[in-house]
Formats: C-alpha cells, sequence, structure tokens
C-alpha cells in the first residue's frame, strides 16, 4: 500500500490557519495525518481544534510542551504558583481560558497523549516527537545548532526517519549516520532567524509519500491564511492579551518573554486578580 501522510504541527490555537490548511489537503489525496504536538495557546481555537483533528484519520497525536505547562497548572497547580512572577501570570490566564471552555474529555485526550510514538510503514522505522523523546522543550533542535543534537535526537540505530516539531522551523537534515530527520514547520506560528523569510507568516506543513520500496518524497508546504479572521475569532472568544496575539500575526515574534508588555497587560486587565481568583476555583474542582 502507498501512503501520503500530512504532518501537523505547532498549531497553537490558530484555528483560521488549521482550517486553511485542511482545506489546501484536501486536494492531496492523504491517507493519514500526524500531530506533533503544541496544540493550544495564546490563539483562540480549543474545542474546535480537537474537532478538526479528531475528525481527520489521526495515527498520531503528540503531546507539545506548551500541552505539558497546560495540564501542570491545570492538575497540579500547587506546585506552580507564583503570583509576583508576570510571566506566570501570563501563562495561567492563558490556562483560566482553556479551562472555561475545554470539555473533560479534550482535557483527558491532551493529557494521555505520548511525548513520542514509533512506527514501522512499509520497512520503514519512524520515529514521532514533539522534541527530544526524553525532553519535550529546549532550543537544542533549532536548525543551526550543532550536529551532535540532532544525532541524540533519533533514539536508536533502528531509526530511519525521524520527525519532530516544537521549534517552528521547516527542516530537511540527517544524523552523522545519514538517518533523515524532517520538521513540518509550524501551523500557527512560523518562525525564522532569517530577515528576507521572517514577513512570511503563512501556515506550514509536510507531506510524506512512502511506497512499497520506501519514501519517495517529502514536500514541505505553505498556506496562506486570513489574520483578520482570526483575531476576529480572538475579539468574539474575549482571548487574553488579544494585543500581543496581534502582534505575534503580524509579525511573527512571540512576546512569551517580554515581561514589560506581560506587566503592562497584566495592571491594565486586573489579570493577576484573575489568575489568584482562579485557583481558588480550581482547588475545589479538578478535571
Amino acid at each position: 500500500m502507498d501512503y501520503r501522510i500530512a504532518i501537523l504541527s505547532d498549531i497553537h490555537g490558530n484555528v483560521t490557519a488549521l482550517d486553511t490548511v485542511l482545506q489546501q489537503l484536501q486536494t492531496e489525496n492523504i491517507t493519514e495525518y500526524w500531530f506533533l504536538g503544541d496544540l493550544l495557546t495564546p490563539g483562540p481555537g480549543v474545542n474546535e481544534i480537537f474537532d478538526r483533528l479528531n475528525n481527520l484519520n489521526l495515527t498520531a497525536f503528540i503531546r507539545g510542551n506548551w500541552d505539558d505547562i497546560v495540564i501542570h497548572i491545570m492538575h497540579d497547580n500547587e506546585k506552580y504558583l507564583d503570583f509576583d512572577n508576570d510571566g506566570y501570570i501570563h501563562v495561567a490566564r492563558m490556562v483560566e481560558y482553556l479551562s472555561d471552555t475545554m470539555t473533560a474529555a479534550n482535557y483527558q485526550q491532551l493529557k494521555n497523549a505520548p511525548t513520542y510514538k514509533n512506527l514501522t510503514i512499509n520497512g520503514l522505522n519512524l520515529q514521532l516527537s514533539h522534541n527530544f523523546t526524553f525532553k519535550n522543550s529546549g532550543h537544542e533542535l533549532l536548525p543551526y545548532e550543532i550536529q551532535g543534537n540532532f544525532d541524540e535526537l533519533v533514539e536508536n540505530n533502528a531509526v530511519d526517519m525521524a520527525f519532530y516539531g516544537h521549534t517552528h522551523h521547516q527542516v530537511m537534515r540527517t544524523t552523522s549516520e545519514d538517518q533523515m530527520i524532517i520538521n513540518p514547520g509550524s501551523i500557527g506560528e512560523p518562525y525564522t532567524r532569517w530577515q528576507k523569510f521572517s514577513d512570511d507568516l503563512r501556515a506550514e506543513y509536510s507531506i510524506l509519500d512512502i511506497d512499497s520500496s520506501g519514501y519517495t518524497n517529502v514536500s514541505f508546504k505553505r498556506a496562506s491564511y486570513d489574520v483578520k479572521t482570526e483575531l476576529d475569532l480572538a475579539k468574539q472568544l474575549q482571548l487574553p492579551y488579544i494585543e500581543l496575539y496581534d502582534y505575534l500575526l503580524h509579525t511573527g515574534k512571540a512576546s512569551t518573554h517580554d515581561l514589560d508588555s506581560l506587566k503592562k497587560y497584566n495592571q491594565q486587565y486586573g489579570y493577576r486578580e484573575d489568575v489568584i481568583n482562579y485557583f481558588k476555583k480550581l482547588r475545589k474542582h479538578h478535571f
């Protein structure tokens, strides 16, 4: 059997970008879909994104580092309290937004998802992960990092091809032993350091073709979507930090570590008080 696999990653709540990608894929004769993690935040999409993915022939659903953060705060919240940290308030306020919306079934799907998965298709041994199999975060796998990091990504010599997300950057390279490594890029937050490419903020994904002899093609794709539609949805759903989401969608620059901006909006909208009250409620009710 021949396989045509759509590889999706790092949606980050951007439901408009995801819809555009899935519409574009309707003409590609896809046999199955993989998702490599980071489904939620900072965009407004929550249950809609689960619905879109679960309506596909989704054969791999990987949990990303931001998905881990959501789970940790919602489930083990007492370990993460830091109301004096504006970065923490930002993350917790986004999780509060998610918890007001996400169904219990979708939360359990996210919580139970693996951080990596191994598959064999037509004799090819494939490794799927969000980042490393042993570490779900960090910047060691950005495309310009050292070769040794990519050798470490591939778990063992039985792996023929490894696929990862997390860095929001389309990549094709190999290990020192010539095992192939693919990153499909990010649907919701594409990233590059190169100035000439940085204005191209189209949603990114990849397609893998496998026939009886092995892989026949890996193609990197992009899809233009309507940013205004996404921002209108964010306003309708009262997304916190919408100004920062607007900035992200127009510049490609995330404000996760911009503590001055986070402090400004935390004070302007009373997000610190929101988070404190949220945790008071969360102590009484858990998923």
